[in-house]
């Protein structure tokens, strides 16, 4: 059977026999879905793992601006 693994920058899972490339870190290796992944990872790998790979909370959407007018008032 595959051991599935998650690529730590993009979140996919993909097949740890299979995958375009790894890196360890820490004593840890990951696992890479493509040499892009791998390369961001190897420059910042503290961004992608441990607390800091937690992810960021949403952000609420701004209110709508205010009408100045009321929608039945625009046909006066």
């Amino acid at each position: 059977m595959a051991e599935m693994v998650k690529d730590p920058v993009c979140g996919m899972e993909i097949d740890a026999a299979t995958a375009a490339g790894s890196s360890e870190y820490e004593g840890v290796t990951y696992y890479f879905c493509a040499e892009a992944c791998k390369t961001a990872f190897d420059a910042e790998p503290s961004k992608y793992v441990g607390v800091a790979a937690a992810p960021e909370p949403m952000q609420a959407m701004p209110a709508a601006p205010k009408a100045e007018k009321r929608w039945w008032e625009f046909w006066k």
